[in-house]
């Protein structure tokens, strides 16, 4: 069983050795989750700026996969597709994400690439 440091009723520490100054807690419960007033912990609450971010994060990745079928010598036949697809990527932030309980984007429907 772990043992967490508890300050303001925030874990910020986490260890399985015992000491008689921590807190036993559940398996489960990572540093920065939050000590609830009935004993239980969840995660901190996730602000809709860093839900964008994380949105954008993902959309900057699966743009960066596909910049090298923009360049002009690329040998495909569906060049069109895929800036069509890019700018269905880029348009992903006009929908409204949130997080599920594990912190995964949810609420939004990603574009699907083009065949090669």
């Amino acid at each position: 069983m772990p043992f967490a440091k508890i300050e303001n009723d925030i874990v910020v520490f986490k260890t399985y050795k015992n000491n008689s100054s921590l807190t036993q807690i559940p398996d489960n419960v990572c540093c920065g989750m939050i000590k609830n007033l009935d004993g239980s912990f969840s995660s901190p609450p996730v602000s809709s700026e860093e839900v964008m971010n994380r949105l954008r994060e993902k959309r900057n990745k699966l743009l960066i996969q596909t910049d090298w079928r923009m360049v002009s010598d690329y040998p495909g036949t569906n060049q069109t597709e895929w800036q069509t697809y890019r700018q269905s990527l880029r348009d992903i932030t006009t929908q409204t994400p949130s997080l599920d309980a594990d912190g995964n984007l949810t609420g939004i429907t990603w574009p699907t690439p083009p065949n090669d």
